[in-house]
């Protein structure tokens, strides 16, 4: 009978222990969530750092980053979808992160560069092209990976930026990932493939244009220097052609082709990386040439606006 209440007394101390983890891994994030009237700023970096201080082993960047904030888990799960980690160098490549080489990351922003990236660029972005059916935004600013996406969901979008990007380049940044969500509310569903991700990813950019007032494409692509820009006004007809025979294509393949930056694009020998953000940028300028008007072109699925075009003609 003693032995047994002390195994239900040690179960008992082990239940409490491990909910008073959970509790603490749930109140760290709500502690660097900013509020906002139609979403969310999620300072997850700050998960990040709380690791940074632990025994920084593999299960306490599990619990204490990807356990507490659902958010972060989507940024390993695409993070390693892209190949830019390792699911299994990565566990140990955490353990022997250095808070010395983090900590210039954890004050690049306060609060009023956010709430004037979120109000203030959103704002600016309504203006040009309306949210539909909703307009719930989250901001998820995240550490140590790189990158930045959308994930659109049900009744709101979350836009992910890495603080490892320049600070310079974030306005930028969440201006093409919000058009990205303009656009989504009124396109087709549809498979991907190029076609489809040549013109989403023209069409933010042409958004991006509108908004930064920026007529000569110089400021508007993420990652794309000037002289890239250059490249593909002088090489355009190369590019329509290069791409014209892939538009088709399903793989990862066709993104590390034509639409990836960084160590994960492999760009046709000579061309610079992105041209497919070239591309479809100017697909979409030649649409608004024959008087289309951008809700129209946004309604309209990725063949459509080819045809429309006729830019590979």
């Amino acid at each position: 009978m003693k032995k047994t209440l002390i195994s239900i007394f040690f179960f008992v101390l082990l239940f409490v222990f491990s909910c008073s983890n959970d509790i603490t891994a749930q109140n760290n994030i709500s502690e660097n969530i900013i509020t906002k009237s139609n979403g969310r700023i999620i300072l997850a970096y700050k998960l990040f750092e709380d690791f940074l201080n632990s025994d920084k082993t593999w299960e306490s960047y599990r619990k204490l980053v990807l356990g507490s904030c659902p958010e972060m888990q989507a940024v390993h799960n695409k993070t390693l979808s892209w190949g830019s980690i390792d699911s299994i160098r990565f566990p140990e490549d955490v353990t022997k992160f250095k808070k010395a080489d983090w900590e210039q990351y954890f004050s690049e922003y306060d609060r009023k560069t956010l709430d004037f990236l979120y109000d203030s660029l959103i704002a600016r972005a309504n203006k040009i092209l309306a949210p539909l059916n909703y307009n719930n935004v989250d901001l998820c600013l995240f550490l140590p990976y790189g990158g930045c996406f959308i994930i659109p969901g049900e009744g709101k979008c979350t836009i992910y930026i890495s603080l490892l990007i320049n600070p310079d380049e974030v306005p930028k940044i969440m201006i093409h990932e919000y058009a990205h969500n303009l656009h989504i509310q009124r396109r087709p569903v549809e498979p991907f493939n190029l076609r489809r991700e040549i013109v989403s990813e023209g069409m933010a950019v042409y958004l991006t244009t509108l908004i930064l007032k920026d007529p000569g494409l110089s400021k508007s692509v993420p990652f794309m220097p000037d002289s890239s820009v250059k490249w593909c006004f002088k090489n355009e007809q190369l590019i329509k052609t290069t791409i014209k025979t892939e538009l088709g294509d399903t793989t990862f393949n066709c993104l590390k082709k034509f639409i990836a930056d960084g160590p994960v694009s492999t760009p046709p020998k000579g061309f610079v990386e992105k041209t497919g953000y070239f591309a479809g940028y100017r697909i979409i300028e030649v649409c608004i040439k024959k008087g289309m008007k951008l809700e129209d072109i946004c309604s309209l699925n990725s063949d459509s606006v080819l045809a429309e075009s006729g830019y590979f003609n």
